[in-house]
Order: C-alpha cells, then sequence, then structure tokens
C-alpha cells in the first residue's frame, strides 16, 4: 500500500484504497492513502490518524446497510455489518475526519439487477445526518469537500462563475431537512444545460 501510495503521488495522482477489514483500513491510513473507502470497522487509534493526515472517509453507508438487495432483520450477519458501519461513522464525525459521499458502485450491470446501487447516492446523506453531521456538514460531504479530494476546489463544489454548472433545485430547505435531496429534486443542470424541469409540474 505505501508504494502505491507514493507512486500515486510522485505522478501527482490521488489514492484511494478500498477495504473493509480492520488490519486493511489501518494500514491505508498509515500508507498515506487520501482516502478510505468503506471501512466499516476502525478503533480509535486509526481514526485519530486521518484526522491528523487529513485522510478522507467514504464509508458508503447506505450501501453496507444493505448491499444486496434483500430485507435485512436484526441478527442477520449484513444487519450487523452495516450497523457495525453506522456506528463508526458516528465516533468518526465526533472526532472531526473529513468526509465524502460514495456508492460503491453504478455500473451499467448493476442497473438492471436488485442490488440498489442507485439509490445509495442521496441517501448517504441522510444517513450521515442520522449518524450526526448537520444537513450543511452533510451536504460538504457531497460538494466541497469531494473536490477538495480531487484537487479540484477551483472547478467543483460551489456554485460560482468558472465553475462546472452541475446544480439541482429541491422543493424545501436542504440546510433544514436534507431528505428533501433525495424526495424532492424538481430541476437539474448538468454542465449547464438543463435535463430535468418539473418546477411547473410541482405548482
Amino acid at each position: 500500500m505505501k508504494a502505491g501510495v507514493e507512486t500515486a503521488h510522485e505522478l501527482g495522482l490521488k489514492i484511494a484504497i478500498h477495504s473493509y477489514g480492520f488490519s486493511g483500513a489501518r494500514d491505508a491510513v498509515l500508507a498515506g492513502a487520501d482516502s478510505l473507502e468503506h471501512g466499516p470497522i476502525l478503533d480509535d487509534a486509526t481514526i485519530r490518524e486521518m484526522v491528523k493526515r487529513g485522510t478522507f472517509y467514504d464509508p458508503t453507508v447506505d450501501h453496507n446497510r444493505n448491499p444486496f438487495g434483500r430485507p435485512v432483520v436484526v441478527g442477520d450477519p449484513i444487519w450487523t455489518f452495516g450497523d457495525n458501519t453506522f456506528k463508526t461513522v458516528q465516533r468518526a464525525i465526533k472526532a472531526g475526519v473529513k468526509f465524502v459521499m460514495g456508492v460503491d458502485g453504478a455500473a451499467d450491470q448493476f442497473v438492471s439487477t436488485e442490488i440498489p446501487y442507485t439509490r445509495n447516492a442521496t441517501r448517504e446523506l441522510i444517513w450521515y445526518v442520522k449518524a450526526g453531521m448537520t444537513p450543511t456538514q452533510a451536504l460538504a460531504a457531497a460538494t466541497i469537500n469531494p473536490a477538495a479530494l480531487l484537487g479540484k476546489e477551483k472547478e467543483l463544489g460551489k456554485v460560482e462563475p468558472g465553475f462546472f454548472a452541475d446544480i439541482v433545485a429541491v422543493e424545501g430547505d436542504p440546510l433544514k431537512d436534507v431528505d428533501v435531496t433525495v424526495t424532492k429534486v424538481r430541476w437539474v443542470m448538468k454542465a449547464g444545460k438543463v435535463m430535468v424541469d418539473q418546477t411547473k409540474e410541482s405548482k
């Protein structure tokens, strides 16, 4: 992992390390990964290192709570796995870890299956708020934080002149109720082009 991180950084690239195991997640952070993907079980020492190093955390809470699209019940190993992820996220939020929002997968081969990858993107924000973030912090995890992780702070993550015009409008105030980013999207712009406009229909 360390060799991979060093090589990526020498080439001016960012590196994300995917880990579901405790030791793998710890080693990824110590190796200097720019972001840790998943990491459902982290100890306090690893969380402190993430804060110290500025490691971004993409826990994919929604995916981990139901990765196979099946009903989840208490006692099911999948439920326990997802619950552990949520509890780790709660501790990481309190410690001040920097979060980014991710979904784990959205390739074409998944779209026609029952695996709910396509629903994960915005629902992740709801889990972040449930775990202790303010709606503002959760929205930052989907906008300015990913831009910082990618080194694209002057192109992405804000609504300002010169930035990519990728914008959504929702019915309601997402700073008070982040759920509206999931349930009440009414208008979508991609690269300056309006792709969806339901504003007239909603009036």
